[in-house]
């Protein structure tokens, strides 16, 4: 029988599936990540600014969201991320006095790292742990590098880190009581975690965020997302997003393993080919719809801190 402090298992192993299945598989952890680095003139309902993202809060967690995943704005400018503390601390403040239940999760932030134009084509950049200081619940750790196309705005980039940074920072989450969530974008990012794991710089249940479709990523596909759930370590939780398209398909998929979802504006524009979504509640309703099809049933707020081992909501 599913027992629910411990709602991890070897994911590789198809006789402990088949066992999951018949037994109850775990209440479904559900993450809606709001905005990312869209604009507004992307879409009218994005949440930028505090209230707006307080609001949307409400809203998620009626419709079945425990987890939000925040991008903060420069106050007054919504089209510019913020990378400050100051600003994360008023949208998590915010947040947990409209919707208390709900858990927060900020986005770890960069900054540019100087480079001459002769001696390096694009943009580089370094991660940042401003929000650390404004307390969240959970905060994206990211392993690196991880190199973006350019557009009409702006340059192709890359993103840096070392092992020794990831890990220094993963150690100043646990310090400030802050669950890491460890995003994954390619099988070489395993190697990480493992690093990770064997420095003892995470507490178990390991929170993991599958990637797929990002730029110099692993791709979509089916076979992509069984070979990274399969070599997950043990004591992994794990939720999967994608970009576009892609992004009820490989969650379906993650509910049928027994892992958990990132839907929301951030991961896609669109609800289907050629229609956009109408707000964030629209992708996460159809998680739950789906879900509850499955015999997964949403997570209590309350569940969701004991799978991931966190204390109760902050007073």
């Amino acid at each position: 029988m599913f027992n629910e402090m411990n709602p991890s298992w070897n994911f590789g192993d198809t006789r402990e599936y088949v066992q999951r299945v018949t037994g109850g598989m775990p209440p479904v952890i559900i993450t809606c990540a709001t905005t990312g680095e869209h604009r507004k003139r992307d879409h009218p309902t994005l949440p930028t600014s505090a209230a707006e993202q307080a609001e949307a809060a409400i809203a998620l967690f009626a419709a079945g969201a425990r987890i939000i995943h925040i991008h903060g704005r420069v106050m007054g400018e919504p089209d510019r991320t913020a990378n400050d503390p100051q600003t994360y601390r008023v949208i998590n403040e915010m947040i947990r006095a409209a919707a208390p239940e709900m858990l927060v999760d900020n986005t770890q932030t960069i900054a540019e790292v100087p480079a001459e134009p002769r001696d390096f084509l694009g943009r580089i950049y370094q991660y940042q742990t401003a929000p650390i200081e404004a307390r969240p619940d959970i905060m994206a750790l990211n392993p690196g590098p991880m190199t973006f196309r350019g557009g009409a705005e702006w340059p192709s980039g890359v993103y840096i880190t070392t092992f020794d940074e990831t890990e220094r920072i993963a150690n100043a989450l646990r310090e400030a009581g802050i669950k890491p969530q460890v995003f994954l974008y390619h099988p070489g990012h395993l190697d990480l975690l493992e690093h990770l794991i064997a420095r003892q710089a995470l507490d178990p249940p390991y929170f993991v965020q599958l990637v797929f479709g990002q730029h110099s990523g692993i791709n979509p596909g089916l076979d992509s997302v069984l070979d990274m759930v399969r070599s997950l370590p043990r004591n992994c939780l794990f939720q999967t997003c994608a970009l576009g398209l892609h992004a009820i398909q490989v969650n379906t998929l993650a509910l049928l393993l027994g892992g958990h979802v990132r839907t929301g504006i951030e991961d896609s524009l669109l609800f289907q080919k050629d229609q956009m979504v109408q707000d964030n509640v629209q992708f996460v309703d159809r998680v739950v719809r789906i879900a509850g099809e499955l015999g997964r049933r949403v997570a209590t707020a309350a569940e969701v801190r004991a799978m991931l081992g966190l204390p109760a909501p902050h007073a």
